[in-house]
């Protein structure tokens, strides 16, 4: 290539100064490999990728530490830097503390041993292209400048541990092939962006703990095939955005999706930005992605073909907008999300298909938007504790009937549901429940979700709402709060005779644990509570039925005056006293049948013990126990009524 190369004047006399220079300072006898680094060194053109044939003769490691650090051979270098192409290092290249007045570019060679860059500082390093066989070892290294590592295959271990960067550091398209770890950024601090992605491939562990990241880190479209830990940012702080989604073409058709065989880690992870998985595919078991207690200030994006076999963790994160699940596939993990204690300061959406083999698990996390569930598949929500400040939407479910729901102790503003989306019996919870509105809607259509709308709405019926709440478990129908939720919603909507009908339906289900005799007392003073007048039917059958019982009595001479005087009187067919009370058996009958009604009459007149009856109806036995048991009846009307009244006020 050199052969075909015209130097510039000025670009000559740096070439011909540093060969001058070499030969005084270094050696004699500088090979024509060297003196084609000297030429690219000294001058600004552009150095195209070599062809596969092109040789890449051995250059020495001392004559390339030779230039890259001589003070005086710096005076004829290029700002471009020293420009290593298309070369062999066949052995160590020893860097360490040196600085570097300027770039070094090793482009399209072969370095077979060890670089070494501990702790030197230079103004930028690029590795395009070509092997780094041993790796790098740069830990401690200061790059004011960017740091390139493109397209290169990496065999050995990249060490950048406390590693400080001005600018970008961009790996896109090299290849680590090693084991074990094979990129350590611990500490590192970044004041540009990290780019690993567009090709960028590790078979081994990629790890950033603790590193800072002035602008974006992204991985679209990397492949990490390492098992076990793929890829440890915990703690990592990014200024800027977060990517794990795909790499795509300028048509927007997906090129290569972002892949780990391992687990991907953001424990505690602090990102100012988005995090954006969008068309990741995640196949390590257990913990796919952790985000343990991180701080997301943006969106999180697990949408659009997202797929992940093993669990996303994000106990007690903290989301600043929403989470995207929208179209997300999770495939094998028992508990397939974990949103515990966690902060989501807008909205979380699974919809678009999203499906989920194991549970999704949101226990006392705080939802500052909607949470929305429509065209979903999940066997369980769990969502006991949970705070949703806006509506928990629950429409489309597919396979409902084999969906369990449990909002136990959750507080929701607004529930919004499909009754073909409601739990087969058994499948819902509510004990401890509360929610300020309450609405069914019929089924959405695709039109609607196209618009963007809910299904037609239903108005709020004490029959629906009932079915529903009769879908929570056997054993919980009988507690209280839900049925005294439902009745409070009813009653602040103004339907006081549907929160009564609520309180009777929860007094049935707590019926339904007695025998059949209790059972139907209990039933029946539930409906007492709710109508204290229904009392009044027994009274008046009972009051009817004696009347007629002492009419007939007393039309036999059966019923006599308690007086000595009136009875005397009154056996003889003399006139009575005038003050004496005639015999009334309606009166007679209220009297004994209502304990606390006093007309004079009870106390005036009894059955005749010496009347001698044709049959037994109305003998003196007969009618005396027909009187104590008015009497008995009457008292436990009464303290029937006193109790359902009683209770329905403690209500």
């Amino acid at each position: 290539m050199s052969d075909a190369i015209t130097l510039r004047p000025f670009e000559q006399g740096r070439f011909d100064s540093l060969v001058k220079l070499a030969r005084t300072r270094f050696d004699v006898e500088i090979t024509q490999p060297e003196a084609r680094i000297l030429m690219h060194s000294a001058a600004a053109y552009f150095l195209p990728e070599p062809s596969e044939t092109e040789s890449r003769p051995n250059v020495r490691p001392e004559f390339l530490r030779w230039l890259i650090t001589d003070a005086e051979a710096a005076k004829f270098i290029d700002p471009k830097g020293v420009r290593i192409w298309s070369v062999t290092i066949p052995a160590p290249l020893d860097l360490q503390g040196c600085t570097i007045p300027h770039p070094v570019h090793f482009l399209w060679s072969d370095v077979q041993a060890e670089l070494a860059l501990f702790a030197a500082e230079v103004r930028g390093l690029f590795v395009l292209g070509g092997n780094l066989r041993k790796g790098l070892l740069a830990d401690g290294i200061t790059v004011r400048g960017p740091v390139f590592i493109k397209g290169t295959k990496c065999s050995g271990t990249i060490h950048m541990i406390g590693a400080d960067i001005d600018r970008n550091l961009d790996m896109s398209g090299t290849e680590l092939t090693g084991s074990g770890m094979m990129l350590l950024l611990d500490g590192a601090r970044i004041r540009g962006s990290v780019f690993m992605h567009q090709g960028f491939r590790s078979s081994g562990e990629v790890r950033m703990l603790n590193a800072r990241v002035g602008g974006d880190l992204g991985f679209d479209g990397a492949a990490l095939t390492a098992t076990g830990k793929a890829l440890s940012l915990d703690k990592v702080a990014v200024e800027g955005n977060v990517s794990f989604a795909a790499w795509k073409n300028s048509d927007g058709s997906v090129k290569a999706a972002f892949t780990s065989g391992g687990s991907v880690n953001l424990l505690a992870a602090d990102i100012k930005g988005d995090l954006d998985c969008e068309g990741a595919d995640l196949a390590a078991t257990g913990i796919a992605l952790n985000l343990a207690t991180a701080r997301i200030r943006g969106h999180v994006y697990l949408r659009n073909g997202f797929k992940a076999r093993g669990q996303l963790h994000l106990h007690s994160a903290e989301i600043g907008n929403s989470i995207d699940m929208s179209g997300a596939a999770l495939t094998e993990a028992k508990i397939a999300v974990v949103l515990e204690e966690a902060s989501i300061r807008g909205s979380i959406s699974l919809c678009d298909g999203f499906t989920s083999f194991g549970w999704v698990d949101f226990k006392g996390a705080q939802i500052g938007g909607n949470l929305v569930c429509d065209d979903c598949k999940l066997p369980l929500l769990y969502c006991a504790n949970t705070t949703v400040k806006g509506d928990l939407q629950w429409t489309g479910i597919r396979d409902a009937k084999a969906t369990t729901l449990c909002l136990n102790g959750a507080t929701i503003k607004s529930l919004r549901d499909e009754r073909e989306s409601w739990p087969s019996s058994g499948g819902l919870r509510l004990d401890g429940l509360t929610y300020e509105e309450l609405t069914l809607h019929s089924a959405r259509t695709e039109t609607n979700r196209q618009k963007n709308e809910f299904g037609p709405e239903h108005p709020l019926k004490v029959r629906d709402r009932v079915d529903w709440l009769q879908r929570q478990p056997t054993s919980d129908q009988a507690e209280p709060q839900p049925w005294m939720q439902l009745a409070t919603v009813l009653k602040a909507k103004g339907d006081d005779d549907g929160a009564k009908r609520i309180i009777f339906e929860l007094r049935r289900a707590q019926a339904r644990s007695s025998n059949t005799a209790v059972r139907a007392g209990k039933i029946l003073f539930a409906k007492l509570q709710q109508q204290p007048l229904w009392v009044t039917l027994p009274i008046v059958l009972t009051t009817l039925l004696a009347t007629c019982l002492f009419w007939f009595a007393g039309k036999q001479g059966a019923i006599a005056p308690t007086s000595k005087e009136a009875y005397v009187a009154w056996s003889t067919g003399s006139r009575m006293d005038a003050a004496y009370p005639r015999f009334n058996p309606f009166i007679y009958s209220l009297e004994n049948d209502l304990p606390l009604v006093k007309f004079g009459i009870d106390d005036k007149w009894a059955p005749d013990q010496d009347y001698k009856p044709k049959g037994l109806i109305f003998s003196y036995n007969t009618l005396s126990w027909a009187r104590v048991i008015i009497i008995f009846w009457g008292w436990f009307q009464a303290t029937v009524l006193a109790a359902a009244i009683g209770s329905r006020f403690k209500n």
